[in-house]
């Protein structure tokens, strides 16, 4: 196995949080009751809270709603109050008061399953696993296969560590809609947790068969695995193909560069790098490795420039090469050159 390389973890908790945010984050609107429109007419408090909600304002709309839920006998005119009162205290992130307010929801309506979808999401979003996942269980119980449901039972598995869970769940996901690139990568970071690269892979390969418009983090997730196989030919490939999609990704440009150096081709780590620059990349960490490439060459004139590049790209580590150029020709008894070397830093600042 190759261990130069090390497979940075997507973070299931990050995802996990991402996802339950990406909920949170859209303005959920408020659910109303079947109502005549007499009563709409009326402007009864829970049709009022629905249009301020709707309006962004969520502290009068919590305060319409709280009026409903707590004057209300239980219904499901309660149950829809308690729910829309949890999304405005999501809104304001007062998670802990949103967790209560849909659980209040539940009590009235135990198989409102968008109220236990929205729970598990913020017990997602905080981190709280165990109280989330049993919450995905419920509305699979009430409404059957839900792809979301699925996906969320299968990140909370991952972060708590149970593989085999985890890919039953994405595979149940994957079943319902089999084009969501989020889940392929969850399931080949499972593998990854385990060693399996062999199967992570595969698991990549078929999703970029299968999703229409596969993102550019599929082809770099791709590269790393095959570079833990020693595959380095696919490895670049599979880069290449990342950053035509993404094409100032400035750590891919130095992965492909890292693979040639490491066979001793320097030229195509050089031409690597030099796309990057092509590619309007302006991080002085591609600049320091051309010197660096140079340098080890001999090429002193060339080094120096691209020291000089990351210096005025605000790198200390340019100025040091600069210098190391310097000292270079001041050791081979060439003063005139050392010193025009050194005047670049006085040219830059």
């Amino acid at each position: 196995m190759n261990m130069r390389v090390t497979l940075p973890r997507l973070s299931a908790a990050l995802r996990l949080a991402t996802l339950a945010l990406a909920l949170l984050a859209f303005p959920a609107r408020a659910q109303t009751p079947p109502d005549s429109a007499a009563q709409q007419a009326a402007r009864d408090p829970l049709a009022l809270g629905n249009k301020l909600y709707e309006k962004g304002d969520y502290a009068a709309a919590a305060e319409q709603y709280r009026q409903v839920a707590l004057k209300n006998k239980a219904s499901i005119n309660r149950a829809f109050a308690w729910f829309n009162l949890g999304n405005c205290h999501v809104q304001t992130k007062a998670y802990n008061k949103a967790i209560v307010a849909y659980r209040r929801s539940l009590e009235d309506a135990p198989t409102f399953t968008r109220a236990w979808m929205t729970l598990g999401d913020v017990y997602a979003f905080l981190g709280a696993v165990g109280d989330a996942y049993p919450c995905y269980v419920r509305s699979l119980e009430i409404d059957g296969p839900n792809q979301r449901a699925y996906q969320m039972l299968g990140e909370l598995s991952l972060q708590a560590g149970d593989v085999a869970e985890a890919l039953r769940n994405f595979e149940a996901a994957l079943k319902i809609d089999p084009d969501q690139a989020d889940i392929y990568l969850a399931m080949a970071e499972a593998h990854a947790r385990i060693r399996d690269y062999g199967s992570a892979e595969k698991v990549m390969e078929e999703a970029l068969l299968i999703i229409p418009l596969p993102s550019a983090a599929m082809y770099f997730y791709l590269g790393q695995l095959y570079e833990l196989g020693e595959n380095d030919r696919k490895a670049v490939r599979a880069y290449e193909e990342g950053l035509v999609l993404d094409p100032k990704k400035t750590e891919y440009y130095l992965r492909i560069a890292g693979i040639h150096e490491r066979k001793g081709d320097d030229f195509l780590a050089l031409l690597a790098l030099e796309n990057a620059v092509k590619a309007g990349v302006k991080k002085p960490e591609i600049r320091l490795k051309r010197g660096s490439l140079f340098f080890t060459q001999g090429r002193y004139d060339k080094a120096l420039e691209e020291f000089k590049a990351a210096y005025d790209l605000g790198s200390l580590q340019g100025r040091s090469g600069v210098e190391n150029v310097a000292a270079v020709y001041f050791n081979k008894g060439d003063k005139k050159r050392a010193d025009a070397a050194l005047s670049v830093l006085d040219e830059t600042r």
